[in-house]
């Protein structure tokens, strides 16, 4: 269950991308999702389907396919990686997505994305930081 929980949450994040991208990959992986568009949408959401797939052994093969086919497209879409982020502790120029859940980390407050090498826990956010020092400069004006 963890590891369908764990699939969820990375295709609800892919979803994030696929439904704002203009080029129509929703649309295919809607038609390979059938009936469970709510996939995208929640990451809490089960339905009996779901459920008799897990205790079937097949839901994790299922997610893992779809997770890999919106993958694919996210990280090799011109649009998508536009909206991707760049590490801004150590400023590489790698693109990072927040459904890389193997490499990356998320700022809880600002949503973020850091490596999960660069940003460790006692690390503040760079942006939450900033953004910080903009608002108490703002309060002195």
């Amino acid at each position: 269950m963890a590891q369908a929980h764990s699939l969820r949450q990375r295709l609800r994040l892919l979803g994030d991308y696929l439904l704002t991208c203009r080029s129509g990959a929703c649309k295919k992986l809607h038609t390979r999702m059938g009936q469970r568009t709510y996939l995208l949408e929640s990451s809490h959401l089960y339905s009996v389907l779901d459920l008799r797939q897990i205790a079937e052994g097949q839901y994790a093969a299922f997610l893992n396919s779809l997770v890999q086919h919106a993958s694919n497209h996210v990280l090799n879409c011109d649009l998508c990686t536009q909206r991707g982020f760049i590490c801004q502790i150590c400023h590489s120029n790698d693109i990072l997505f927040p459904f890389q859940f193997n490499s990356t980390t998320r700022c809880k407050d600002c949503k973020a994305v850091f490596h999960l090498s660069c940003k460790s826990a006692k690390n503040a956010c760079p942006r939450c930081q900033r953004m910080k020092k903009y608002l108490e400069r703002d309060l002195q004006d």
